[in-house]
């Protein structure tokens, strides 16, 4: 029977090293936790040979709740100070971010210069805007006047009417036209303009045929709008002002529409004749209409006016040596 004690020794020894085992395992279960990442950027992945380690453009990594003061330079453990939580910026300019902003090396993002340039932009909607609704407010101010106009003539067109019709005071229309006469004179242009502008359309391959077309198209749109073309004529200023020279170019424009078919079929006749020629025509056909529509008097049948305004103007040619269509 061998000894049993022949392995003590060993079993001794066993026992003392696993007792030193146990006692650095407790010790370094209670050391104290080494930081994340401290500045200097100790502890990381192998860098390849000949770059930087992360943590040299890293700056500083913060633990959870830990507050960046980048003036100092170091991280500070604990709660953050008022003006520092962990959400927030610190400002190196030291202005005031409101606790809202991002900072990274070399970018800056201020959401303060951001909430200048959303107000300003809001400025400029608003401002468009209210230049959307001045431009209707006009535009509904203009029509107002000119369905009063046309249906009741001039003197029936009241500025207060046309306020209350519009939604406004009588001080918008001031503000929008500059006084009554401005409501007037943008109802006439725009007149002018029509009449012109139907006119134009008349066609011009045969010049005797287009003086005919040109009267014609004139007793057809004096028949339609015989107020509004009374307005053009009939309107005075207010005090005895001229009358804006725009729209006395723009009806001597429209005279004007009768040089061309009068120089081809006067090729000798001068500039300063043929000007006299085409307003002479042009006004003797506006009478005719003018007066053969005129209510208050006996008017003229719209088909037995269209025959005397065809014979006036057979006259008119052969007085001018031009040979007439009939």
């Amino acid at each position: 029977m061998q000894p049993a004690l022949a392995f003590e020794p060993t079993r001794v020894r066993a026992s003392g090293e696993m007792g030193e085992v146990a006692k650095r395992r407790e010790a370094a279960e209670q050391a104290e936790p080494a930081p994340l990442l401290t500045r200097t950027g100790t502890v990381g992945p192998p860098q390849p040979e000949g770059r930087p380690a992360f943590g040299e453009h890293a700056r500083d990594v913060a633990g959870i709740g830990d507050a960046i003061d980048w003036r100092h330079g170091e991280p500070q453990s604990g709660p953050a100070e008022p003006g520092h939580e962990g959400g927030g910026v610190i400002d190196e300019g030291g202005g005031d971010i409101d606790s809202k902003g991002l900072h990274f090396p070399g970018l800056q993002v201020k959401l303060n210069n951001v909430h200048m340039s959303s107000l300003k932009m809001n400025n400029v909607q608003e401002e468009s805007l209210r230049d959307q609704k001045k431009f209707r407010r006009r535009l509904q101010i203009v029509e107002i006047a000119r369905g009063i106009i046309s249906a009741k003539g001039l003197r029936s067109l009241k500025v207060r009417d046309v306020a209350e019709a519009a939604g406004c005071s009588v001080g918008s229309v001031y503000n929008e036209f500059g006084d009554f006469d401005g409501v007037i004179l943008t109802v006439n242009r725009e007149t002018v303009q029509a009449l012109t502008a139907r006119l134009r359309g008349v066609p011009a391959e045969d010049p005797v045929r287009q003086l005919y077309g040109l009267a014609e198209t004139y007793l057809d749109f004096f028949a339609a709008h015989a107020n509004l073309l009374r307005s053009l004529f009939e309107h005075r200023m207010e005090d005895d002002r001229p009358y804006p020279d725009d729209i006395l170019q723009m009806v001597m424009d429209a005279f004007a529409l009768m040089h061309p078919p009068l120089v081809r079929l006067l090729p000798d006749a001068d500039d300063v004749k043929i000007a006299l020629l085409s307003r002479t025509l042009f006004s003797a056909v506006h009478g005719i209409i003018s007066l053969g529509l005129e209510e208050r008097m006996v008017a003229v049948p719209s088909q037995m006016l269209r025959q005397q305004i065809e014979q006036f103007v057979d006259t008119h040619l052969a007085g001018l040596g031009i040979l007439p269509l009939r």
